[in-house]
């Protein structure tokens, strides 16, 4: 009970720090204006660069993905020292809290009539906080069809699609699917199986968000409407 209690007041405090979206704040106090009455109208870093520069943008998207950082630390801080052992038991569960509410108030801030971003950078940094292989991954795949295509839309969508998947190859809490199952021929025991379990059906619960919050973008994309980096025409992210 005293876990499930612990849980609850981080996914609490991970939703409020969440909800802090640095492109609205920036754009009210440095441009007293609202990103979301500007260009695509999404509270994120690409309409941040496309709409007041890429310094702003850049800076908006190395808030959102401080803030899942700064959750889980505040979650540590606070739990770790309450119950250290209970804390490490339950460390996983208590980063996937963090970052999942840290996530929806990004998307759905409180502090701003639940009208947020699409969740892509904060999607990445809970990756980075649960396995930095994948976030390395994810990285490597989003900016190489970032470069190819020139759509970030598209790589956004793309970054959703590849998140369970290499959570279902690649996920290891010391005991990775490749390296169990195919390398040594090991079944998976009961905790290992739960884990990976977990992970998969969190990283399904991200891709599929994020993919709802892309709906317009892609049927621009199916359309052939959606516009590229560097294009003139008003642009849909």
């Amino acid at each position: 009970m005293k876990t499930f209690i612990f849980l609850l007041i981080g996914a609490v405090l991970s939703y409020l720090i969440g909800s802090l979206n640095s492109s609205i704040i920036m754009s009210r106090v440095l441009k007293k204006d609202d990103i979301r009455e500007s260009g695509s109208g999404n509270a994120g870093a690409t309409n941040m660069v496309r709409t007041y520069g890429r310094a702003y943008g850049i800076l908006a998207f190395l808030l959102d993905f401080a803030k899942v950082l700064l959750a889980y630390l505040i979650v540590y801080l606070i739990f770790s020292r309450i119950d250290a052992d209970m804390f490490t038991k339950y460390e996983y569960f208590f980063k996937v809290i963090s970052g999942f509410f840290c996530f929806i108030g990004h998307i759905y801030p409180c502090f701003f009539g639940f009208r947020g971003g699409k969740g892509v950078t904060v999607c990445a940094a809970m990756i980075c906080l649960l396995d930095w292989r994948l976030f390395v991954l994810g990285f490597i795949l989003f900016f190489a069809i970032v470069f190819i295509t020139k759509y970030i839309s598209f790589s956004s969508i793309a970054f959703a699609v590849f998140y369970p998947v290499c959570t279902f190859f690649l996920f290891d809490k010391d005991f990775s699917f490749i390296k169990h199952y195919i390398v040594n021929k090991n079944s998976f025991g009961e905790k290992e199986m739960t884990f990976r379990l977990i992970a998969l059906a969190i990283s399904i619960v991200f891709s599929i968000i994020v993919l709802v919050k892309h709906r317009e973008n892609i049927k621009r994309l199916i359309k052939g409407e959606e516009n590229k980096i560097g294009s003139h025409k008003k642009e849909n992210k």
